[in-house]
């Protein structure tokens, strides 16, 4: 892992005008390093597979919503906000990211969750929250959950931050992620990836790695892996946050437009991971969650991680991908501090139910 936080975007360097116009606030130990996935020999059927270990790129909480937290938690800044409001599900890695941070940053965060499965993890994230100084407020169902968002957000001097934290202004992180693989590979750290897989929801990451792919004139193809239903992560969705991106980009750096010209990226959905839902977990991501451990020494969890490298074996034992340089994105943190002692005796009355009975996985 890097130790030094880099100070600037490479995205600054390439786009003049961006950096003009952007606040941004270093927050990555970057760049995260290339490593290759020998522990997944037997898993994948291959020992050629790379990965980028973005779950270890800061000490305060890893994974990839770090790089757009360096561009949305300084316009929060610049906003002058005085405290942050959010939406997840029980085990949101964002929720988790943002409580995190806004403990970092001295902004208090309030959280709303939502209904998933219960979890090993979702229970670790409720209790990382909690210690992080974050209000949880239970919303339940879909609906009521976001009516107590829109609630929560009428509190003076509040940032929203939406579900995935998709914005074009987050993006911004993945396209210089782009930039900083592409520097990489000129330095021969690994060779420039035919393939690039990570699990999408929100699918903010999978557009900008898309976009930021196509600004360098590579043909890599960004596979998704789907962990919610079609109607949030669907080729519509992904390519209406890959042009609004664009479109936002453009308008503040003319010049990026002009490089991008007409092209888009290549990207696709593998969609055989999901199982019955959002956060449900699978057969094939249980024991993906062991090879997880074996790659990275951390326990993962079944909603990302796991199916993730359930998509990734799919993939690398394709035929059509045989010969194909292959890259795995690593998005969750690998970085989860440890509870204090007496950390459940504060979780909410309405949330003390989630650590009742058996956890599904």
């Amino acid at each position: 892992m890097a130790t030094a936080l880099r100070l600037r975007p490479l995205l600054f360097d390439a786009l003049p005008s961006l950096a003009a116009t952007v606040p941004f606030l270093a927050l990555a130990a970057a760049p995260t390093a290339l490593e290759r996935c020998t522990a997944l020999r037997d898993y994948l059927g291959r020992d050629d597979v790379w990965m980028k270990r973005d779950d270890l790129i800061s000490p305060v909480y890893g994974g990839n919503k770090v790089r757009r937290y360096e561009f949305v938690l300084a316009d929060a800044r610049a906003q002058n906000a005085t405290g942050i409001v959010t939406l997840g599900g029980l085990a949101s890695t964002q929720v988790m990211a943002t409580a995190r941070f806004g403990q970092f940053l001295g902004l208090p965060v309030t959280a709303v969750l939502f209904d998933q499965p219960i979890t090993r993890f979702a229970r670790e994230a409720i209790l990382t929250n909690i210690n992080a100084g974050a209000t949880l407020v239970y919303g339940g169902g879909y609906l009521r959950s976001a009516w107590r968002f829109r609630q929560a957000q009428q509190s003076p001097g509040a940032y929203v931050i939406n579900p995935g934290a998709a914005s074009p202004r987050a993006n911004l992180g993945y396209v210089d992620a782009m930039l900083e693989l592409a520097a990489q590979v000129e330095r021969g750290e690994m060779p420039r990836p035919d393939v690039i897989v990570l699990p999408t929801g929100s699918s903010g990451t999978l557009a900008a790695l898309a976009l930021g792919a196509a600004y360098l004139g590579w043909d890599t193809e960004i596979v998704g892996v789907r962990i919610t239903l079609r109607v949030a992560t669907n080729a519509l969705t992904i390519g209406f946050i890959r042009e609004r991106t664009a479109r936002w980009m453009t308008a503040r750096a003319p010049e990026f437009g002009r490089a991008l010209g007409k092209r888009r990226g290549r990207y696709r959905l593998f969609h055989g991971a999901l199982g019955p839902g959002y956060g449900y977990p699978t057969l094939e991501s249980i024991e993906a969650m062991e090879w997880y451990r074996r790659l990275t020494g951390r326990t993962g969890e079944v909603t990302y991680s796991a199916k993730a490298l359930v998509g990734l074996r799919a993939v690398a034992r394709d035929p059509a991908y045989a010969n194909k340089k292959i890259l795995l994105w690593q998005t969750l943190s690998d970085v989860r501090p440890e509870p204090a002692p007496g950390t459940q005796a504060r979780v909410p009355k309405d949330l003390q139910w989630v650590f009742d009975g058996e956890a599904v996985a």
